[in-house]
């Protein structure tokens, strides 16, 4: 007895400091893919909230005749920043793992992290460049809006039934091309007109050129505060608790691990499953190896709050702003009974992440009853950025003439069908009078220079 009592304290401590488990090799992950695709804040991939239902919605004696659509880029390289931190101090870290005597990842997992390098990325030339995923994401969304509404984004193009613009970066622009291609066809987006792209467009990136928001909340220390204190909380000391044990680095701070976090999220953004013989994605983050759900969700969290104060209901200003998004709207959309200039029937904007908060924000969506502060990691929240603004988030509105009412305007976010506050919530259809006065401030007192304007001391 007492020799199967040592050999079983043996049996522990070797599990305990090598690392590894009994189980087969090709078992070592610790999350399963969907597990981790869903809870990566705003590196989400847009796969993993998808709507794959491409069924045209109908509506009796109604269709649709025109659409304005605004679509964040698709997944991207990271900032200047990230990539270098990841090539320095991820580095790092990586080489703390691997100098410990029997490293506690598996040996798959082994090989892969001692493989691991992003010395392939280069700081100032690939920054936040769009990758051949985010290239798929924007044609895959084509293709699918195109069956669901083929008659307001025929295959053919026009140039007086499409506008297309984006910003002035290498990813709107890859993005707005993407979607060309898959709603023409890639031998045809040659012949695609763009107008000059705009680093401080008034519609597309309305809050590029707003002083008094960048003072007043996109540079004010305050504004992260919440995200700061929650740092403090136990769901994020847990968090970095739980990294320290998985990698054995008990002295990783909290950048370390949101480090981790993000380079994970890139990771699994750029790279789809690629299945062969039903078999698991042939590529998976090694970094996100490290991280439990629990982990996970706190980080998102986390991120969840530093774009609820810098980008949606934080701060009055920073949804105010989207005003000129709402007018450009309503005069796309309601062209062809007011008095002023015909515009397309397919209007298609392709820009940013802070575009797209700030809109859904001034729109009213994804609001909760109270204020997001750092002590509602428990609560149940609709501020979501992983399902609110994944890479290739999109909101649409489209215009429905009826032979029996009044126009009416259906509203999509993610390619789903959303209910605005304000309009019926017993049907999809909002008459377009009703919504052009819930939001008549937005067109009749959109005066961005008086909101943006920076007073004097």
């Amino acid at each position: 007895m007492l020799s199967q009592f040592y050999c079983l304290c043996l049996s522990l401590l070797l599990y305990f400091f090598v690392g590894v488990t009994w189980a087969e090799e090709g078992d070592c992950r610790r999350l399963k893919r969907a597990d981790i695709e869903g809870r990566l804040s705003t590196k989400t991939p847009y796969r993993a909230i998808a709507n794959y239902d491409e069924t045209p919605p109908k509506y009796a004696g109604c269709h649709p005749t025109r659409i304005w659509s605004i679509i964040r880029h698709g997944t991207r390289n990271p900032s200047e920043s990230v990539i270098l931190q990841a090539q320095n101090r991820l580095s790092e870290i990586k080489n703390r793992i691997l100098d410990q005597p029997n490293p506690p990842i598996c040996t798959a997992e082994l090989k892969k992290l001692r493989q691991w390098h992003w010395m392939h990325l280069n700081a100032t030339e690939d920054e936040k460049l769009l990758v051949a995923e985010g290239e798929d994401e924007l044609i895959d969304l084509a293709e699918r809006m195109q069956r669901r509404f083929p008659d307001i984004l025929p295959e053919l193009y026009n140039p007086e039934w499409y506008y297309f613009k984006y910003t002035a970066t290498q990813r709107t622009l890859k993005s707005a091309e993407s979607f060309a291609t898959g709603l023409f066809g890639r031998h045809r987006i040659h012949t695609v007109r763009y107008p000059p792209p705009l680093h401080e467009d008034p519609v597309l990136r309305f809050y590029k050129g707003c002083g008094k928001w960048k003072t007043d909340v996109d540079k004010n220390p305050e504004t992260l505060v919440n995200a700061r204190r929650y740092l403090a909380e136990p769901q994020m000391r847990s968090a970095v608790e739980q990294i320290r044990s998985s990698t054995r680095l008990p002295d990783l701070q909290p950048e370390d691990v949101q480090l981790m976090y993000t380079v994970c999220a890139f990771e699994t953004a750029w790279h789809r499953p690629r299945r062969d013989s039903g078999s698991r994605s042939t590529y998976e983050s090694v970094w996100c190896n490290f991280f439990d759900v629990a982990a996970l969700e706190a980080l998102e969290f986390f991120k969840d709050l530093e774009y609820y104060w810098n980008d949606g209901y934080g701060y009055e200003l920073t949804h105010r702003i989207a005003c000129p998004a709402i007018a450009d709207m309503f005069a796309s959309i309601g062209s062809s009974e007011e008095k002023q200039q015909r515009r397309a029937n397919a209007t298609l904007y392709f820009t940013h992440s802070g575009t797209l908060l700030k809109l859904l924000a001034h729109l009213g969506l994804a609001r909760d009853n109270k204020p997001l502060t750092h002590k509602h990691f428990a609560s149940e929240r609709l501020w979501r950025t992983s399902q609110i603004d994944a890479f290739a988030t999109n909101l649409a509105f489209l215009r429905y003439d009826c032979d029996e009412e009044k126009p009416q305007v259906l509203v999509l976010h993610q390619e789903r069908v959303v209910r605005l506050p304000g309009c019926p919530q017993d049907k999809d259809l909002c008459p377009l009078a009703t919504l052009r006065r819930i939001y008549a401030k937005s067109v009749d007192h959109c005066d961005r220079e008086e909101m943006c304007r920076v007073k004097a001391n």
